[in-house]
C-alpha cells in the first residue's frame, strides 16, 4: 500500500473539511464540558464528586459497564463464530437482526423497551405485580445498555482471524 500526499486543492479542501468538522462535533463539545466543570475550580469539583448523589451515578455507569462489557463479549465472539464457521437455516435472518441494533436510535430503542416493559404493557402489569422492576432500574439499564452496544458479529475479522 503507498502513501499518496494530496496534490490538488479539492483533496486539500475535503481534508480541511474533515478537520473542521471533528473539532466542531468532538473537540469544542468536550472543551464547553471541561470549562463548565472546572468554572468553579478545583475544590468545587471534588466537592460535587463527594456528594451521593454522583458516587451513586458513578457506581450506576460502573456496574452497567461491568455488566455490559462480558454480556456483549461472549455473545459477541459466540455469534461471530456461529456466522462463520456454520451455513444454517436462518443465518441471514440472525445477521439481519443483529444489525438492528446498528439502525435503531438509542432515543428510539429505550422508547420500545419502555413501551413493552413498561407499566402500560401487559408484561410490565405482569413484572409490576411480581415487584419486578424493570424500568428505570439497574436491570433495564443494563438491558437497554446491551440491546445499543451490541456486538455487529464481527464475521469479516473474525473469519479472517479463524481462518488462518
Amino acid at each position: 500500500m503507498t502513501n499518496k500526499r494530496p496534490t490538488l486543492v479539492h483533496q486539500w479542501l475535503l481534508i480541511a473539511l474533515g478537520i473542521v468538522l471533528t473539532v466542531l462535533i468532538l473537540v469544542v463539545p468536550l472543551a464547553l464540558i471541561f470549562s463548565q466543570a472546572l468554572s468553579g475550580g478545583w475544590s468545587l469539583l471534588a466537592q460535587n464528586l463527594d456528594e451521593d448523589f454522583m458516587k451513586h451515578a458513578i457506581g450506576l455507569t460502573v456496574l452497567t459497564t461491568l455488566a455490559t462489557v462480558p454480556i456483549n463479549l461472549v455473545f459477541g465472539i459466540l455469534l461471530a463464530w456461529c456466522v462463520t464457521h456454520y451455513d444454517f437455516f436462518g443465518r441471514r435472518l440472525l445477521t439481519t437482526l443483529v444489525d438492528i441494533p446498528y439502525a435503531t436510535s438509542p432515543v428510539v430503542a429505550g422508547l420500545c423497551y419502555l413501551v413493552v416493559y413498561g407499566l402500560e404493557s401487559t408484561l410490565g402489569k405482569w413484572l409490576y405485580s411480581h415487584d419486578i422492576q424493570l424500568m428505570f432500574a439497574w436491570p433495564g439499564i443494563i438491558m437497554v445498555t446491551v440491546f445499543v452496544t451490541s456486538p455487529r458479529g464481527g464475521s469479516g475479522c473474525l473469519d479472517s482471524i479463524l481462518r488462518f
